[in-house]
């Protein structure tokens, strides 16, 4: 699920990408006419599905995430040989399953600000950015306003998110092992960097920096924050989830790491001469101690996350 959920977080970018490139000519004739107008009907379909797909596949990590850490609270086992206990600590255990909800709370307020209150006054949230940029808070409705604040808090929700991840990650147990590496994805750098792009394209619609269409230093201030988050934004995003998938796949693969080796027999020590009879110090041959050989389930994995 996890990993679905990756793939399709790495298609919308792309499409992302896609649209950014539709868009160029454009964007050089806002620049340099006179007359700074945008039409965003012709890459409107992309559009529309760039900005929907987003929500099914961040749900869907979510989803993985939670299930994660559920998993992990049950990956416990007792070393045959120490009698302590190997697992997951809870509080640890609970990191993946804060994620995974500060991802999902991420969805529900883009499914806010994005679909919700552009619906309301009949509109898109792409078309009444178009409308910022050519006319400022004059060409916008005033539902632009708590649009900005919940994309900014969105983003804040997903850095808090892959930080718990990465918290998640720092804290497993020296006895926990996977077949593939766990090192930290990139997912949190690219939330960072989508948290102040955000904040950047964010303020002047929110009224906090002055906005003229003029070609003001503002302007062109906004356009190039609205430039990365079409173009850099999305592609550091592609290979973020790329990271982020190949986690998952490591993370389904979770076991636990018991000491087998100590069951294998080993040889006897020489012992001094003259010193205990020929029946006490047993032929070279036999085993010191004898364990139960290792079972099939001695690695057990939480193989849930999908």
């Amino acid at each position: 699920m996890g990993r679905i959920g990756c793939a399709i977080m790495i298609a919308q970018n792309a499409l992302v990408l896609v649209g950014a490139a539709a868009l160029v000519p454009q964007a050089i004739a806002f620049l340099s006419g006179p007359v700074r107008t945008v039409d965003l009907s012709g890459v409107a379909p992309l559009l529309l599905v760039a900005s929907s797909i987003d929500l099914v596949g961040l749900g869907l990590i979510s989803v993985a995430l939670i299930v994660l850490g559920a998993g992990a609270i049950f990956l416990r086992r007792r070393d045959p040989f120490t009698e302590a206990e190997v697992m997951v600590p809870p509080t640890t255990a609970a990191f993946p399953m804060a994620a995974g909800l500060l991802v999902f709370l991420w969805v529900l307020l883009t499914a806010v600000w994005r679909i919700g209150d552009p619906a309301q006054v009949g509109t898109s949230a792409s078309e009444i950015l178009a409308r910022f940029a050519e006319a400022g808070l004059s060409g916008v409705p005033p539902v632009v306003g708590s649009m900005m604040t919940l994309w900014v808090v969105a983003a804040i929700a997903l850095v808090a998110g892959a930080a718990c991840l990465r918290l998640f990650v720092h804290r497993l147990p020296a006895k926990i092992v996977s077949g593939r590496p766990t090192k930290p994805s990139s997912w949190l750098y690219f939330a960072v960097v989508n948290l102040i792009v955000t904040i950047g394209v964010a303020l002047f619609p929110l009224g906090a920096v002055p906005y003229d269409t003029n070609g003001s230093l503002a302007q062109m201030t906004f356009l190039a924050f609205l430039a990365t988050k079409l173009t850099f934004v999305p592609l550091l995003g592609a290979f973020a989830y790329w990271s982020l998938l190949t986690r998952f796949d490591a993370f389904g693969k979770l076991s636990l790491l018991v000491p087998v080796l100590k069951a294998i027999p080993q040889r006897a020590a020489p012992t001094q001469d003259g010193v205990g009879s020929k029946g006490a110090r047993g032929s070279p041959g036999m085993p010191t101690a004898w364990a139960p050989p290792p079972s099939d389930d001695d690695m057990v994995g939480i193989d849930r996350v999908k």
